[in-house]
């Protein structure tokens, strides 16, 4: 096959993670030929001198919105042209190009699929405007600019499958579950400080959104203090973020700043448990992460998470701090759960593909969408 893997429209987040992990993974698919269209930020991150002779990057600049004016969009349809592809593979959309090829899109934008969460509906009347504006341009253009779509859990093919009014036979479900770092050896990269013995390091890797609600933080320290408990929270943030959001909790705070994939493992391996009261999510790596680091996870209890985590999560209402103290305690002293969670979450990984198992059914996706004329 000759795919195009176009990625000219991801700029942050987990979504270049699963493009960088995608495309990587291909290398060992070898019968294809691969031309790699790269935004600036998926630029910065591939090396490409790395790759055999089957493989072809170019660089773009992302697409503009207003699809008819954008010379971006204008150099991919010449390039789609020059190629001549079987199928082109966009790892997330919406899209703002259309290709003329055969075309899979991903989508993993649960803020579109979630409107029944508080968090969706808590938004001021002015914000709500834009993000409804917005959420009904991207669903014009999922609807119309793809063949074939792949989302990650069956929560999410049930509800985009609503969203853009497709049949459900046109999502197909391609679980995630690490990269493959998690399984290499983990160094001591000495980013940490010393523990003390009978601390417990809860662990967030993620930038800083309104949706991931870290700011409970804040209100989580006052209870801590109160009960005793030796807990700090391990954090990505950029150093500005800390002093305006979290001044008064720092004391219980270990800031890396943002982090490398390649950190990500160490940090796992220091902490004891995965904190994420996230309002809203598609699908998050730090779950999977978590269960092969052997880390209980404590989330929010909402299906984006139980759908993933099953019975290997502990569970709790983000708005409501005393529910969230519960579990914090729960794991903090109870040795004979933390296992037990490190146990069914290891059951629960094995169901999931490694990350060249998904480039697999990636790659399965395109042969089927080829066929299909």
């Amino acid at each position: 096959m000759k795919i195009i893997i176009n990625t000219t429209n991801l700029k942050i987040g987990g979504a270049l993670q699963v493009a960088i992990s995608f495309i990587y993974e291909c290398t060992s698919f070898t019968e294809n030929e691969y031309h790699i269209f790269l935004s600036p930020s998926m630029r910065k991150e591939i090396e490409q001198n790395k790759f055999p002779e089957n493989f072809k990057f170019y660089s773009f600049d992302n697409p503009s919105r207003f699809i008819v004016f954008d010379k971006t969009i204008k150099l991919l349809n010449k390039m789609e042209e020059k190629i001549k592809p079987d199928c082109v593979f966009s790892v997330f959309g919406p899209t703002y190009w259309k290709p003329k090829s055969k075309h899979i899109m991903g989508f993993a934008n649960g803020l579109y699929l979630y409107g029944d969460l508080p968090y969706m509906q808590n938004m001021g009347a002015l914000e709500k405007l834009k993000f409804n504006l917005k959420k009904t341009y991207h669903q014009f253009l999922l609807k119309n600019n793809a063949d074939l779509y792949v989302v990650q859990t069956e929560d999410m093919k049930d509800r985009f499958s609503k969203f853009i009014n497709k049949p459900k036979e046109k999502i197909r479900v391609v679980s995630s579950k690490y990269h493959s770092i998690f399984e290499q050896e983990i160094n001591d990269l000495n980013l940490l400080p010393k523990k003390e013995a009978d601390e417990f390091w809860f662990v967030t890797i993620s930038a800083y959104y309104p949706h991931k609600k870290l700011d409970i933080i804040n209100d989580l320290v006052k209870i801590i203090k109160e009960k005793n408990l030796n807990v700090k929270f391990i954090l990505t943030l950029p150093e500005n973020v800390l002093e305006s959001k979290f001044q008064k909790s720092k004391e219980y705070i270990i800031n890396l700043g943002p982090v490398k994939l390649e950190e990500c493992p160490y940090i796992y391996s220091m902490s004891d448990a995965l904190f994420l009261p996230t309002l809203v999510e598609s699908f998050t790596a730090s779950y999977p992460e978590a269960m092969v680091m052997k880390k209980p996870i404590l989330t929010s209890h909402y299906s984006f998470a139980t759908s993933v985590c099953k019975d290997g999560a502990l569970y709790f209402n983000p708005y409501d701090v005393n529910d969230i103290i519960n579990q914090i305690t729960k794991i903090y002293y109870d040795k004979e759960l933390y296992q037990a969670m490190v146990s069914k979450a290891l059951l629960i990984i094995e169901e999931l593909p490694s990350s060249k198992e998904r480039a697999e059914e990636y790659l399965k996706l395109c042969k089927e969408v080829i066929q299909d004329v």
